[in-house]
Order: structure tokens, then C-alpha cells, then sequence
């Protein structure tokens, strides 16, 4: 299997309206020797206020950023060809399916691009900071994980990396990122086998589906909430969502729950510490089996037998597993439609016939693509293709649907309310903010900011 290890930097933490301006690749064997090194970097988009504290910690100049050979786009268009020369490739970041992928999915579907690319045909993908986790739970002594004041253990890669000795001479700079990942894998998978091999299966959501219906009782992590691991048994499935699945830690005695009423079934959702947990067999979730228990997981003192009973007395009880999977699939409100469109990604695919437009868009000149786009029936998608037009070549624009664009770009750079993007006034703010608190390392770099930002008021005002 050829693999992409991969890190993004990016305007801010906003998927949908931040962007990826640095995408760096190391593409490696099935054995991690290096076939191809990829790092592309491009302009703002010209919608976008970057948020300061974003180029602060990734030490991104915007003159820097003026300079970059690409525009988005075509920074996009090159991360898709990347997958596309390689597949079926497994992709693997560091935190990156909590954050990089999400940026990239929107970067995506803002570009009419597949959305879904690296977890679709044959494409899967894994999370390293995952791999740390399961190798500190259920391969103590491989990692050397560094702790606060507190005796927290941290995982940022910036302070694990050095800890265990791998390179990393520029925290925040994606292609250092990169090779930090790639070498923290090669150090998991040579150390610790049987977790990289179990975690390897949950690259895909077929293969956690599987583990799941095939153990009856194995470990079940989640570190990213602060929850021990557990002993497990899986219980039922979302009815409205195939890859949530339920879990019952077999650290508690079931008698206690099993005969609960349907209406308080929601209430061990939230109890702590909780009966149940909820398993997202698409985010490559990190289940063992039961022989990697240790003294860190809840209920490894438990005989196996015992477990074994535990996880049937459960399974086989007539309401409890349904009541619990009605209680998961209820815990949140219908979500109402949003107002923008970079918010409404996830409301369907586009048809088969839309598909094929959205090629034939990047496959012909752009004098030609609203034309195209014009026949794109799903209304998201066309909005998005004469947006993208509008901000690559608005040259190739009327004049009066140029300026319909450019009153949007006004209203939205320019914006005193509430908006879930970075304007001019509150980028102002946040400089103020951050002046503030400054002891001048950051001068130069706040000064380029405001005056990207003022730069910007003269020329929406």
C-alpha cells in the first residue's frame, strides 16, 4: 500500500472559511521509503482575512504569502492530482482527521473537486495522533510522552517529536510537520506491531465495522475527551447513522442499567464516568483486542469469563441496546439549513449528471466555465462554481456579475456582525489584542497584518 503522509497550514481553524496555504506531502512506499516529496504553497484567497494568531504560531509572513507560485485552486487541483497518481493510497496526518481533513474536504467542495478523495475508491486514511495515543495505552515505554506542570501528558507533536528524539527543527512549518509524522509511524510500527497492525485494520470504516462484529469483548479508546480505556463489548448501532456504534464498558455491572425506562436511556450518554461510549468507525478509532489490556485499561482485572458474561448478559437483554441506540441517534436536534453555503457541504452528493459538469468545468478554458456551471443543477455547487470563477479569473466576468461579486467580497470582508469568518474589524481587534500582550517578538509580523488589513479597508471602502 503506497502511503501520503501530509500536514497543512492554514489562515485559522474555521473549515469552510479558513484556507489551506501550505500543503506538504512525503508519498512512501508500503515499507515507508520515500517515492515522492510534494510542498505547495498558495495566495489568500481574495475573500479571506487571515487571523493573526493563525500566522503567528505557523510564523507565516503575508508578504510570504503574497509570493507563493499558486493560487488556491490550483494548489487544490495539484493536492487532488497528488491522490490521484498514487491511489489507492493511505493518507496520514497528525491530528488531521479532526482538523486537516476537514479543511481539505471543504477545500474540496469550495473548488468542485470530490469531496470525499481520501477515504473514497480505494483512498483511506489514518491519524497518527491516534497512533500515539494507542501506543501510550497498550505499548507503555515505545513513546516517551512529555507532561505539563501537572503531570498532564501532552501530545502535540511539537513536544513529542523532540522527546522521542525525532526531527523536527521547525514546529508549525508543514513539510517539518511532515517528516515528524512520517518518522513518530516508523517508530510506532517498528516498536509496537500489534497496535500500528490493529490500528492499520481501522484506516477504513469496513475494517472497524468488522473488528467489531467479529470480537466480543476488546479495548476501546478515546483520549481525545479525557476517558480512560475500557474493556468493551460492542452494544448496538445508530439507526440513523451506520458508522456510529455502541459500546458498553464491562467495568460496570450491567444489572445496574439494563432495566432502565426508554425515557432515561439518554441519561447514560452523559453520566460520568460513563457506561457507554460511542464509537465513529469512519474516524479510525482505536480498538485492540483484548489480550493488549492492561493495567490502564477500566476492567483488564476481569476475568475473561467474567467479561465474556458481561458482554452477553448485555447483548442479549430484550430493550436495552435499542433504547441506548434511539437515545444516540435523538442527542441532538434536527440541525436547520444554513444561510451559507460553505456550511452546507454534508446536505447531500450532488447527482451524477452534476458530477459530470463539475469535470468538464476544471477540464475546459475558464471563458467557457460559467457556462458550464450555469447548467449545474444541485444550487450549492453552481453557486460555488461561479464564485470560483469569479475569484481566479473575474476577468473573464461581465461587467455586471463582476460587480454583484465584488459587492459580496465587500459585504464579507467588511462585516461588523456576528459572521463565523474573520473580518477586517475583527482582525483589527485581535492585532489590538495581541499588541498588547507582545513583547515584540511578533512586532514585524502584526505590523504586515494590519497592514494587509488596512490595505484592505481602503480597497473595500
Amino acid at each position: 500500500m503506497t502511503f501520503i503522509f501530509y500536514d497543512t497550514e492554514t489562515t485559522g481553524l474555521a473549515a469552510g472559511y479558513d484556507q489551506i496555504l501550505q500543503f506538504a506531502a512525503i508519498v512512501t512506499d508500503d515499507d515507508f521509503n520515500v517515492l515522492e516529496e510534494s510542498n505547495l504553497r498558495c495566495r489568500f484567497l481574495p475573500h479571506v482575512v487571515p487571523s493573526p494568531t493563525a500566522l503567528i504560531v505557523t510564523h507565516v509572513l503575508p508578504s510570504d504569502v503574497e509570493k507563493a507560485p499558486l493560487s488556491h485552486y490550483e494548489m487544490i487541483r495539484a493536492i487532488r492530482a497528488l491522490f490521484e497518481k498514487y491511489k489507492p493510497v493511505v493518507s496520514v496526518g497528525y491530528n488531521s482527521i479532526s482538523f486537516d481533513e476537514g479543511m481539505l474536504r471543504h477545500a474540496f467542495y469550495q473548488t468542485l473537486n470530490p469531496i470525499y478523495l481520501t477515504n473514497t475508491k480505494g483512498n483511506m486514511r489514518m491519524d497518527a495522533l491516534r497512533a500515539a495515543h494507542a501506543a501510550s495505552e497498550f505499548a507503555p515505554g515505545v513513546l516517551t510522552i512529555p507532561t505539563d506542570d501537572k503531570g498532564k501528558e501532552r501530545f502535540k507533536l511539537e513536544l513529542l517529536a523532540p522527546a522521542n528524539g525525532l526531527i523536527h527543527d521547525d514546529a508549525h512549518e508543514a513539510m517539518s510537520d511532515t517528516h515528524a509524522t512520517l518518522e513518530l509511524a516508523r517508530l510506532i510500527r517498528g516498536k509496537a506491531p500489534r497496535v500500528w497492525e490493529a490500528l492499520y485494520r481501522m484506516r477504513s470504516k469496513q475494517g472497524a465495522l468488522d473488528f467489531l462484529e467479529e470480537e466480543e469483548v476488546f479495548c476501546c479508546t478515546d483520549m481525545m475527551f479525557g476517558q480512560s480505556s475500557i474493556m468493551a463489548t460492542k452494544l448496538a448501532v445508530n439507526p440513523d447513522n451506520g458508522s456510529e456504534v455502541v459500546v458498553f464498558d464491562l467495568s460496570h455491572d450491567s444489572a445496574n442499567y439494563l432495566d432502565i425506562p426508554q425515557k432515561d436511556a439518554a441519561s447514560l450518554l452523559k453520566t460520568s464516568p460513563r457506561p457507554i461510549r460511542i464509537v465513529k468507525t469512519s474516524q479510525q478509532p482505536i480498538l485492540m483486542p483484548a489480550d493488549l489490556r492492561n493495567e490502564r485499561v477500566a476492567g483488564h482485572d476481569l476475568p475473561m469469563e467474567e467479561l465474556r458474561d458481561r458482554a452477553r448478559r448485555v447483548k442479549e437483554h430484550p430493550t436495552f441496546g435499542a433504547y441506548i441506540a434511539q437515545a444516540v441517534a435523538n442527542r441532538y436536534e434536527e440541525r436547520q439549513p444554513s444561510a451559507y453555503v460553505e456550511d452546507r457541504m454534508y446536505d447531500g452528493f450532488p447527482s451524477y449528471k452534476d458530477s459530470a459538469l463539475m469535470e468538464e468545468f476544471h477540464a475546459v478554458p475558464w471563458e467557457e466555465r460559467w457556462d458550464v456551471v450555469s447548467r449545474i443543477e444541485d444550487e450549492r455547487m453552481r453557486e460555488l462554481g461561479q464564485r470560483l470563477i469569479y475569484l481566479e479569473r473575474p476577468d473573464v466576468l461581465d461587467k455586471e456579475t463582476r460587480a454583484r461579486f465584488d459587492a459580496w467580497r465587500r459585504k464579507r470582508m467588511m462585516t461588523e456582525g456576528e459572521v463565523p469568518w474573520d473580518t477586517v474589524a475583527s482582525v483589527r481587534r485581535e492585532v489590538a489584542e495581541l499588541r498588547a500582550e507582545d513583547d515584540g517578538t511578533n512586532a514585524a509580523l502584526l505590523d504586515e497584518i494590519e497592514g494587509l488589513v488596512e490595505a484592505v479597508y481602503v480597497l473595500m471602502g
